[in-house]
């Protein structure tokens, strides 16, 4: 028999969205936009596809009011707000299902459920089994022979199938009498009254006796006791009730069953749909099932020693973990159009001719992620020179959004033949080293993939003009990340461990004073725990619940945090525990023998140029708070001085260049305080008459705008109603039109050419800027107007790291440059080379590019970070 599967959309949507917020777990793609109810519909769609049903239809609720609303006002009235990071993927969905060529109906006027019934009714009469996956209980209406339902269990995660059996099993009813059911217990969810002071069992057993609620009207006098008296004052509101319940069959769509059919995906929309929305997990399964396996068949060599290599070649380590300090290299690749072999690491490791070819810099080597082969190879007692080709960096300068996988970096080439590395070595416990045969295969095809498409690569940059940006900027930085790497920054573990005692001390006072407030003790990192304590036993107002209980989240204590004094300590706890696990004990346990940490700068991660840093993050080491910032203490010299040098507000002053504000101009070049300026334009007023909280909503504006913030959060942010904030954003615009011009332009641009770009040409490509989606396209704008600085920042910052590194080199400076930190640099500095070094990074940092505003920097010496600033 053939089987139709009807969707409620809305349902899918909401619960999978659901599902994941509240446990805090928000997933965005690189541009900021939600995914997490999509990714849930769309792997939801996939086991349902995977059953192989002969057609798939989507039902959603059209917007506007249905014909419901008319007969009951406060229809779904209690519902509340759906969130904005929700309402944005409605729209991502229905383009899900345009890739999925599925069909998807809402009619106005009418709910999603009105479609189903209609269609599911259709179907039957055309011989089809119906299923229909939902979670609202009112479909159950619908359960026929031929209609089941696959209603979502909450508490299993799976479907309950709901048949004409398994319905008279739970309630003793026929299916069609969930509408009286419905009429007389009424649906909180759906705000439908039903009959005051008649639940689910009262209903249940008056259905027993009576069958419908018009069969109650005519003997409801029978009823006697108080009972009786509810139902004859509410048996009309039971049946208005009854009304609304009910799912329609024929509403005014034309409908065609086979046009349902599914007949499979569109592989290229749905490819970039994964891609555009980094669900990288499904576009690994589509492209395992169709995309076809091509230059697999190639000739190579398993080799004890590795013959004379006479020509440039592509060299590729297999790299075991994904943190290349600490990992074991499994055997090297070499490729070229005459030579193809694979060498396991112990047989490199004793081919002394081998060793010398890595280590000549005048053979011309090709890899992937440069930095990682390199320092692969050091920890592992071999020495790499000469790669001057890196696929990694190249294919991120041409298109940032890329996954950093070389198989799916060889797809945006339309090279294909390679496989996922999930696929040659297993995932999490699964992870293992596969047979030499097939680690040989799939190393050596990547070596060839790197030779095979260099010449395509560099075509390709020089014709976009990024080639210098290639070749000048990034190349030369990823070399001087793998010294600063290798070299690492050094800990005093003694300073760690003292704040960990201290640390722990002050958590167990808290946790204490935090139980007697409670008057019990619980789990006070159990948001459910915790919930229940605030707003069950304590009464605390702004409750929220989710569906695993109340949220605790940080923006539900900060209302409620001087009603109180449990709540402020709740807030101390999250943070010094936060502190203590993740950098008091976790940094502990990132130290290497040498006493150091060795953290891994990502060069190609972030869409703007900047560098990130991971295992671990140091720039993200807490500074806001005290107790925080006294990490930083452990961060101590090797030499005798840990030096920092930092940009003194580089993105305002780029704005000003990029926009060429003459005003911002002068004042940079007066050396003015930027906020007070721009305060006393606003204000109209002179410089000296600004107060301090003048110049902080100034400073808010002069920053927010960079980020296209606009007035509801400017009025947030600093403390005003909107409308004074709109008055401010448009006073500031007024002082600084070049701003405003500038902006509009970088939007239209994009709008035209699909991507901003940098003072160095370093493009972001922005496609949703033209997205149908209003929530989608105006987070676009943003990214289009803050792009172009943010970037720009970056690519001045690396200019300085390579200047700063040359004049280093020149002066054969003991000194060393270990860290980066946004706008920051830090080195570690011997004593004699002090004064030099204070000269030398000041000057290289503030002409690495010219602008029309002068670059600043500022400086300073100690024995250990804290102390630096």
């Amino acid at each position: 028999m053939k089987e139709l599967v009807l969707i409620d959309g809305n349902y899918w949507l909401f619960s999978s969205y659901f599902a994941t917020a509240a446990m805090g777990n928000m997933m965005v793609n690189k541009d900021g936009i939600p995914t997490n109810a999509v990714f849930g519909f769309a792997s939801r769609l996939e086991s349902v596809i995977r059953k192989k049903p002969t057609a798939i239809m989507v039902a959603f609720d059209a917007k506007g009011k249905t014909f419901r609303s008319d007969m009951l006002e406060d229809y779904k009235a209690t519902r509340k707000e759906t969130p904005e990071e929700l309402k944005c993927q409605f729209a991502i969905a229905r383009e899900f299902l345009d890739a999925q060529q599925i069909p998807y109906f809402e009619l106005e006027g009418y709910e999603g459920d009105d479609i189903i019934g209609t269609v599911a009714s259709k179907a039957v009469k055309d011989g089809y089994q119906v299923n229909i996956m939902t979670g609202d209980k009112d479909m159950m209406q619908l359960v026929s022979e031929h209609i089941h339902v696959y209603k979502r269990n909450t508490k299993t995660r799976s479907d309950d199938i709901i048949t004409p059996d398994t319905f008279y099993e739970k309630y003793e009813l026929k299916p069609d009498q969930m509408r009286d059911l419905l009429g007389l217990m009424g649906d909180s969810s759906d705000n439908i009254p039903g009959i005051k002071g008649v639940g689910e069992k009262t209903a249940i057993k008056l259905l027993h006796q009576y069958e419908t609620i018009e069969n109650l009207k005519e003997h409801m006098h029978e009823i006697k006791g108080k009972m009786g008296e509810k139902i004859r004052e509410n048996i009309d509101v039971g049946l208005q009730s009854k009304m609304i319940a009910t799912i329609l069959t024929d509403v005014p769509i034309d409908i065609k069953v086979e046009d349902y059919e599914y007949k499979g995906y569109d592989f290229e929309k749905l490819k970039t749909f994964y891609q555009k929305y980094d669900m990288n997990s499904l576009l690994k399964k589509i492209s395992l099932e169709t995309q076809p396996i091509q230059n697999m068949e190639f000739k190579y060599e398993i080799v004890e020693k590795m013959p004379e290599i006479k020509k440039d070649s592509a060299i590729l380590g297999a790299i075991y973990d994904q943190n290349y300090h600490k990992s074991i290299v499994l055997g090297y690749a070499l490729y070229n159009d005459s030579q193809s072999y694979f060498i396991p690491f112990e047989n490199a490791l004793n081919d002394k001719e081998f060793l010398s070819y890595l280590s000549n810099p005048t053979y011309h080597k090709y890899s992937y992620n440069v930095k990682s082969q390199i320092l692969s190879a050091k920890w592992n007692g071999i020495d790499i020179q000469g790669m001057d080709f890196d696929l990694q960096l190249a294919s991120y300068i041409l298109n940032p959004s890329l996954k950093d996988e070389m198989k799916s970096i060889a797809d945006y080439y339309d090279y294909t033949g390679l496989r996922y590395e999930d696929e040659v070595f297993g995932r999490r416990a699964k992870k293992h080293i596969p047979e030499i045969d097939e680690l040989a295969k799939h190393t050596v095809s990547k070596a060839k993939a790197i030779y095979d498409l260099k010449e395509q690569v560099i075509s390709m940059l020089k014709k976009e003009e990024q080639y210098d940006l290639y070749q000048n900027i990034e190349m030369p930085i990823t070399y001087i990340l793998a010294q600063m790497e290798f070299e690492g920054a050094k800990i005093d573990i003694s300073v760690l461990k003292e704040l960990e005692v201290s640390f722990d001390k002050q958590i167990q006072d808290i946790e204490e004073d935090i139980y007697m407030l409670a008057g019990e003790t619980f789990n006070i990192a159990s948001p459910k725990q915790l919930g229940e304590i605030l707003f069950d036993k304590l009464q605390l107002p702004n409750g929220k619940k989710t569906r695993t209980g109340y949220s605790t989240s940080q923006d539900i204590l900060e209302k409620i945090m001087d009603l109180h004094p449990i709540v402020p300590l709740i807030t101390q706890y999250r943070m010094l525990t936060k502190l203590s696990s993740t950098y008091v004990k976790g940094l502990q346990d990132q130290v290497f023998p040498d006493g150091k940490i060795h953290t891994i700068f990502n060069q190609a991660l972030t869409q703007t140029g900047r560098l990130s840093s991971t295992d671990p993050n140091l720039q993200n080491i807490p500074v806001r708070q005290e107790e925080g910032r006294l990490i930083r203490k452990s961060f101590v010299a090797s030499q005798d001085y840990l030096m920092s040098f930092d940009y003194s507000q580089i993105e305002l002053r780029i704005l000003a260049h990029l926009a060429n504000a003459k005003s911002l101009i002068e004042a940079f070049s007066l050396d003015k305080d930027i906020h007070t300026h721009t305060a006393a334009l606003v204000f109209k007023i002179k410089d000296e008459e600004v107060t301090s909280d003048m110049r902080r909503q100034a400073k808010a504006v002069n920053f927010g705008i960079i980020y296209g913030m606009g007035e509801f959060k400017l009025s947030q942010q600093i403390g005003v109603s909107v409308k004074e904030a709109r008055t401010f954003i448009q006073r500031y615009f007024e002082e600084y039109p070049e701003i405003k011009a500038f902006m509009n332009n970088v939007v239209e641009n994009c709008k035209k050419d699909g991507y901003v770009s940098t003072v160095l040409n370093r493009k972001r490509y922005i496609p949703t800027i033209n997205d149908k989606n209003f929530i989608v396209k105006e987070q676009a704008k943003r990214f289009a107007m803050n792009s172009p600085i943010q970037g720009s920042g970056a690519d001045i910052l690396k200019l300085a790291m390579i200047e700063v590194d040359k004049k280093m080199k020149e002066k054969n400076m003991k000194s060393k440059m270990i860290l980066q930190v946004h706008d920051e640099l830090i080195f570690d500095v011997c004593k004699e080379e002090l004064d030099d070094m204070m000269t030398l990074i000041q000057n290289a940092m503030e002409n690495a590019f010219e602008m029309n505003v002068p670059l600043k920097v500022e400086g300073a010496y100690a024995s250990n970070w804290y102390d630096l600033k």
